[in-house]
């Protein structure tokens, strides 16, 4: 019934690779319990492919707070789509990861998320349709924190059926193929934005739709794969592993600075609906979401390798220049916009680019300067204590930005670009730990 994978399904998908962070705090499943059948590599990768997709439709950063803008939602909800989407999807990795570790089949919690996540999406369907202004707004945002627990279920269930059904050597590549393409698939999806005029409501609810659907295909992929039962042991309660794991703060000086670092630079995540905002401010036509949603992936698919590399000679300052781009470019933007009341065609599109390169840059640099900070058994603590005041953080943030989205647009990405810059200057504070190593 189970055979390793012949030869000829090695094609250049199985070349793709991708960096996802694991924020499950679970001991490994054992190596002689993982088994690939026969089919489960395309059926993830089609999975997979499905999953990013329909999450690149909805997206936190560019397509709802566009949503919400055609919904009439206030300013101050927008700030909450970020820190919800992120925050959501985090903690519940923490507290749900040991429960989830005693079901020895994990793709019934994987298939139960998703299902959730294809309900919200209809739900949220037929708000956008029959409610508007903040009544519409309080129930998207509802519906999306809903999807993000969702979805740090599903988080936690996939990588243990990847770690049952695909060897160890492949499971990156198997990852990283369903992202790519699901990149690829995201730029049709931003050309398609850039023929009409306009969007009208019915076209936003047409998107939800056929992102539930393409949530649909992805569970029909996924229900096929074959997977044995696992090892039931091994798991612990995430959120009392992080509290009881808090001292490392103050016993690692590094640690705690670099978790202070980070808070600063989420920013470079936070401020991307802003950008959004002031995009249908100054050029209100659909084409312009078109034109960051294909920015968005290219960057994406552009950078991360690039940052990659040179995050192995020095995460710290990967860190510090992805930093720097996100800063400057806030500060620039701020300045001109300030001066110029209109911009020329791609501006904004060119700006979500280099939003994203940087964010990219600082996603990868705080990774690789996370495990290399951690040796040994420590590595799983840290994760540990820095995924739970993360998700406790982006919450704070998100009043931060509800408060200065009373204001504008454009003052939080001044307010989030300071931050950021604030961030870049206290990192220079931290060691280099590829030197140390």
């Amino acid at each position: 019934m189970f055979e390793s994978k012949s030869e000829s399904e090695r094609g250049w998908l199985a070349r793709l690779t991708d960096n996802d962070e694991d924020a499950r705090i679970c001991k490994d499943i054992p190596d002689d319990q993982c088994h690939q059948a026969v089919g489960n590599r395309r059926r993830l990768i089609l999975a997979q492919l499905a999953t990013a997709l329909a999450e690149l439709m909805m997206n936190a950063k560019t397509v709802l707070p566009w949503l919400f803008q055609a919904v009439g939602a206030p300013l101050w909800l927008i700030g909450w789509l970020v820190p919800i989407r992120e925050s959501g999807s985090m903690l519940p990795q923490l507290l749900l990861g040991a429960r989830v570790r005693l079901m020895p089949l994990r793709k019934k919690a994987w298939l139960w998320g998703a299902g959730l996540q294809a309900g919200c999406l209809v739900l949220m369907a037929m708000t956008a349709w029959l409610w508007s202004g903040w009544l519409a707004g309080v129930l998207l945002l509802l519906l999306l924190a809903l999807m993000s627990l969702a979805r740090g279920l599903c988080s936690i269930a996939s990588k243990d059926v990847l770690g049952k059904t695909i060897p160890k050597q492949e499971r990156g590549k198997v990852t990283g193929a369903g992202a790519s393409l699901a990149g690829g698939a995201g730029l049709i999806f931003g050309l398609l934005l850039t023929i009409p005029d306009s969007l009208p409501l019915w076209g936003y609810v047409l998107i939800l739709l056929t992102a539930a659907a393409i949530w649909g295909l992805g569970i029909w992929c996924y229900s096929g794969i074959q997977e044995l039962p696992g090892a039931t042991e091994g798991g612990v309660n995430g959120w009392q592993y992080a509290l009881a794991s808090l001292k490392l703060i103050k016993q690692d000086p590094a640690f705690g600075r670099f978790l202070l670092v980070r808070t600063l630079l989420m920013s470079t995540a936070l401020v991307a609906p802003y950008y959004v905002l002031v995009a249908q401010d100054y050029n209100g036509g659909i084409q312009v979401l078109g034109g960051m949603v294909i920015a968005q992936g290219l960057a994406q698919f552009i950078s991360s390798w690039l940052w990659g590399k040179l995050a192995d000679v020095s995460s710290l300052r990967v860190l510090q220049l992805a930093g720097l781009i996100a800063a400057v470019l806030g500060l620039v933007v701020c300045f001109h916009l300030a001066l110029e009341d209109r911009v020329p065609a791609g501006y904004f599109a060119l700006v979500i680019f280099i939003l994203s390169v940087a964010h990219a840059g600082v996603r990868v640099g705080r990774k690789t300067f996370l495990v290399d900070l951690a040796g040994g058994d420590k590595r799983t603590d840290y994760v540990a204590v820095s995924n739970t005041l993360m998700g406790i953080l982006l919450l704070l943030a998100g009043a931060l930005s509800m408060l200065l989205g009373l204001l504008s647009a454009l003052a939080v990405i001044l307010v989030f670009s300071l931050l950021t810059l604030l961030g870049v200057w206290l990192a220079q504070g931290l060691p280099n730990v590829q030197d140390d190593s």
